[in-house]
């Protein structure tokens, strides 16, 4: 029961939510009801009698019609012809003046949830690509410390991006003594966040790192332990639409069997010598390569001064 009271409070974002032919026939549904309801009350009160009997409390309403045209009239106030009030019924303009709140307060709620429902920057999410297998291999060719790197690219061409930032999580899980899986926890996992490498700039595609050192939850992890473990990795993009300022956010996972093990991405932005610019193929979004001699354990190697520009984890 408790349940069912909190859907119900939270109906404004569940019907955002519904697809947008049950918006559409919510909007069509909530008008003609307004408008039917209305016009039983008014269909009543022209069958009043009033003190001049040849008078009526609504004049040249004698059908649920003529009552019902009347009351989209009232409500929608688009003027009176043949069909208006006189004074001699104080149920008539008391109706009228109920009506014409309810009318308002029906408009605002049902214009508001379309317009939320288009401002929704629900596309927009789906504009984030992410590639299908995350990979472990060396930070780069200099640097041979193992790390975690998710592909990540905006394919939306025109509509750019402001303050976008990533975040990478680990939820691990376990079997009870009853048998069933439990969530152990959830795990933050560093891609930068502390020096700035977090905000990215998504005008092409990038690769999100994650350097395995001792902070990490995949220290002193090999092949098979990854392959055996129960976690899943959760990544979030989060940004702000400029045409609309609606901020969005984007979420991907990837379980133990969609890690690859001494492997790295292909290069997708390519120079064209031709043209002088680079070009982003994005055939090779998906695309790696065996690494070869990668150590076969994430454990941090000795890094020297030279690699010291490396110590942040994020996007190189």
């Amino acid at each position: 029961m408790m349940t069912k009271w909190r859907y119900c409070r939270n109906w404004f974002h569940l019907i955002i939510e519904c697809n947008w032919r049950s918006i559409c026939i919510l909007f069509l549904l909530g008008f003609i009801v307004s408008w039917t309801i209305f016009a039983l009350i008014y269909y009543v009160i022209s069958k009043l009698k009033t003190v001049k009997k040849d008078e009526s409390c609504i004049a040249n309403v004698d059908t649920f019609i003529s009552a019902f045209l009347f009351s989209m009239e009232s409500q929608h106030t688009i003027g009176y012809g043949l069909r208006y009030m006189t004074d001699l019924c104080p149920p008539a303009y008391l109706t009228l003046c109920v009506q014409c709140v309810v009318g308002v307060f029906l408009q605002t709620i049902l214009a508001g949830i379309v317009i939320a429902k288009i401002l929704r920057p629900k596309k927009r999410r789906q504009e984030m690509r992410f590639s299908r297998m995350a990979v472990i291999g060396p930070l780069d060719e200099h640097d041979k410390r193992p790390t975690l790197m998710i592909r990540l690219a905006d394919i939306q061409e025109k509509l750019f991006l402001a303050e976008s930032h990533v975040r990478l999580y680990m939820a691990c899980s376990k079997i009870n003594s009853r048998g069933d899986r439990e969530l152990i926890g959830v795990k933050d996992m560093n891609v930068g966040y502390d020096s700035g490498w977090d905000r990215v700039l998504l005008l092409w595609p990038i690769i999100v790192r994650h350097v395995i050192n001792e902070d990490s939850p995949l220290y002193g992890m090999s092949r098979d332990n990854i392959a055996k473990a129960d976690f899943e990795l959760i990544m979030t993009v989060e940004g702000i639409v400029e045409a609309t300022g609606m901020t969005f956010q984007a979420r991907t996972s990837f379980l133990p069997d969609e890690i690859l093990w001494g492997y790295k991405f292909k290069p997708m932005v390519l120079m064209n010598e031709k043209l002088s610019k680079y070009e982003v193929h994005y055939s090779l979004f998906d695309q790696t390569e065996r690494v070869c001699d990668f150590d076969a354990q994430t454990i941090e190697t000795e890094e020297t001064e030279d690699d010291h520009h490396h110590n942040a984890s994020g996007f190189l």
